[in-house]
């Protein structure tokens, strides 16, 4: 088996995550309560990772802004709401289904990226994979 030059691993609740996941640095009004990144040793680029934060508006603006979001709901949501790479932490959208707002990138049939805002909080939840 080939694998990388990199570091590979799990990091969890780890400050340098979302320079990890987003190859940017977090601006400093963002709260991450939590956040989880794993990649793997391997030569292609193999990742995962769940992002918890704070309601934060400008953030929300910057991610429906940036791209193309699609709102689902129904069975599609619900399906989405347990489509996860390995097993999502605990803390990772801890209640039930109709409790969040469920958004995925429109036109990417076979993409991972899931984006759930907490009814109540406005919390935003974030998680994406590539295996």
């Amino acid at each position: 088996m080939l694998s990388g030059c990199h570091k590979s691993g799990t990091w969890s609740d780890d400050s340098r995550n979302w320079e990890r996941a987003f190859k940017s640095t977090k601006p400093t009004d963002v709260v991450v309560v939590h956040s989880q990144y794993w990649r793997s040793a391997h030569f292609t680029y193999e990742f995962a990772y769940y992002f918890h934060i704070k309601k934060n508006d400008a953030l929300k603006k910057q991610l429906f802004d940036g791209n193309k979001l699609k709102q689902v709901s129904g069975e599609e949501a619900s399906l989405l709401f347990k489509d996860f790479f390995d097993k999502k932490p605990s803390w990772f959208i801890p209640n039930t289904a109709d409790s969040y707002e469920v958004w995925t990138i429109e036109g990417e049939s076979n993409g991972h990226f899931r984006l759930f805002i907490d009814k109540d909080s406005q919390d935003i939840f974030i998680t994406d994979y590539q295996v």
